[in-house]
This record gives structure tokens, C-alpha cells and sequence, in this order.
């Protein structure tokens, strides 16, 4: 049997020191490989954009404002885009109030964001005018639709299925959408808090 009386002090010293440095290195690997994951997301919805604004507010045509994720300039107009890591099976539809996710260790709910999106693409096209607006609901790879996706949701590894991937060697090829874009970005705020 052991008798801890007998151990020296400067072993338990060293033993904290181990674990306390190994939770350490678990915290950094972790925040690393988040840096990472977020990166990567943003680099295959900026590989559509010739140009993207990230979490602005606009105005919503009512005398407030509407904040917005991104807002990408493509080569066919302006794209509204809401990013989503949700993991699990989704099972999501069009009519539903309440889409559910379900998980290895939990089940989900969370409000259908299709009409918030509705929401924030005619916000878009108050300073679009005839230019196309368009939106997407993006997932990323953490989440699976087993059922199907309902309207404007795609994930994250699949954009360029349904986007064309910008080619920015070719220069600036949206040209036609410069005005509106300028007057956009004139209108457009940060959003401190997002």
C-alpha cells in the first residue's frame, strides 16, 4: 500500500505541473485547429467572390438595419450568405418552423433561418436595384442532410457544385456590378458586434 506522507513534495509539484501543462497544450491545439477550420470556410466562400463583405449591418428599408454574414460580389450579382457549423444529421425542410439536428451526444432545434435570409436579401435589394441578389445557407461539413436540403442550403464542401469558382487571374470580370457594389460597401457599416 502506498503511503502518500512518503512522497516527496516536490513530485506533487512536478505532477501538477505535467497535467497543467498538458491542458495547456490541449487548449492551444484546439484553438489552433479552430483558426484553422475557420479559415478554410472562409477561403472556399471567398473562392466564389470577386470581392466580400463579413459581418456589416445595412439598411432594411423599415428605418433600422439588418445585419448581414457575408455579402459576396460573384459573377452573377450579389449573394447573401449565412455560415452554419452544426453538427449531426439535419433534418430540415422548407415548411418547417423548427429544424432539428441530431447528434452523437445531443439533439438540437433551431428556427428555420430561410425567412431571416428572405429577410436580409431584400435588404440587398433595396441598394441592388436591378442587379441579381441571391442567398445561400451554408453548412459546413460537421453537419449531414440525410432527408435532402430545402431551398438555399448547401454545404460548405459543395459550393462550387452550385457557384461558379471565381478565376481572379482573368481581372475583375464583374465589372457591370461596380456601381452597385460601390454604392453597397457606401451603405454597409461594421457590425462591432457580431
Amino acid at each position: 500500500m502506498i503511503n502518500f506522507d512518503e512522497i516527496p513534495v516536490w513530485l506533487y509539484a512536478t505532477a501538477a505541473g505535467v497535467v497543467i501543462f498538458a491542458l495547456l497544450i490541449y487548449r492551444v491545439v484546439r484553438m489552433y485547429l479552430r483558426s484553422r477550420t475557420r479559415r478554410l470556410n472562409e477561403q472556399h466562400i471567398e473562392s466564389i467572390a470577386y470581392e466580400v463583405l463579413r459581418d456589416i449591418l445595412i439598411p432594411n428599408g423599415n428605418g433600422g438595419q439588418i445585419h448581414i454574414n457575408y455579402l459576396l460580389l460573384t459573377e452573377r450579382g450579389l449573394m447573401v450568405v449565412d455560415l452554419f457549423d452544426i453538427p449531426g444529421s439535419i433534418f430540415a425542410g422548407d415548411q418547417m418552423q423548427q429544424w432539428t439536428s441530431i447528434g452523437r451526444k445531443r439533439r438540437y432545434q433551431f428556427s428555420n433561418p430561410q425567412s431571416l435570409l428572405y429577410d436580409r436579401m431584400a435588404a440587398v435589394k433595396l441598394l441592388a436595384g436591378t442587379v441579381p441578389v441571391d442567398g445561400c445557407l451554408i453548412f459546413t461539413t460537421r453537419g449531414e442532410f440525410p432527408k435532402g436540403k430545402p431551398k438555399y442550403v448547401a454545404r460548405i464542401d459543395e459550393l462550387g457544385n452550385y457557384f461558379p469558382i471565381v478565376d481572379r487571374s482573368r481581372g475583375y470580370v464583374a465589372g457591370a456590378f461596380n456601381d452597385v457594389w460601390r454604392n453597397v460597401k457606401a451603405n454597409a457599416q461594421p457590425n462591432l458586434r457580431a
